[in-house]
């Protein structure tokens, strides 16, 4: 393949549809494919101290309904994965964790056909609440147990894929336990 022409069109701060004419190969038919550009993303498994992991319960208009999810968002410019790891776990679910606590588990490609960004995925172990934390209007932060979380995919209540990587990442690494 190879790559003759791309255009941009920014749809929002947040969101940039990127055009691009490849040739499979000399002679052949040019061919345009389409793709989002966006800023890479940050999702965190936390566990507190308690061993219960912190979610968010809240409205997403791309599927018209409440969701139930990690502590996540997209990176701000200028922004390291791990501060926006931080940033996360602090505005959504008001808690933070130590520099030797906070760890990267992997970086993902949510759908190389279709998005040019990737998920940066952590682990928080033993986050604690931050004092004097006020929580957002429209997030609603909940502590569960690993029981609950388990029970809550399996009923497919918490059925955010790339937030089920991050979960299965941190299995596979060893970093949190389950019983399946």
């Amino acid at each position: 393949m190879q790559e003759i022409g791309m255009h941009e069109e920014i749809i929002s701060p947040w969101v940039t549809l990127v055009a691009r004419t490849v040739a499979s190969s000399p002679g052949r038919k040019e061919a345009v494919y389409h793709s989002i550009k966006q800023s890479d993303y940050v999702a965190v498994l936390a566990v507190t101290k308690d061993g219960e992991i912190p979610l968010v319960r809240q409205y997403r208009p791309a599927c018209g309904m409440v969701t139930l999810e990690l502590p996540s968002g997209l990176m701000e410019v200028g922004e390291t994965p791990e501060q926006c790891a931080r940033r996360e776990l602090a505005e959504e679910v008001g808690l933070e964790a130590d520099e030797p606590h906070l760890r990267r588990l992997g970086v993902l490609r949510p759908d190389t056909g279709r998005l040019e960004n990737r998920l940066w995925c952590f682990f928080a172990s033993e986050a604690r609440p931050i004092r004097g934390w006020q929580r957002e209007a429209a997030v609603e932060p909940q502590l569960v147990s690993r029981e609950q979380l388990m029970q809550a995919i399996a009923e497919g209540r918490f059925d955010h894929a790339l937030h089920i990587a991050v979960l299965g990442l941190a299995v596979f690494g060893g970093s949190f336990k389950v019983q399946v």
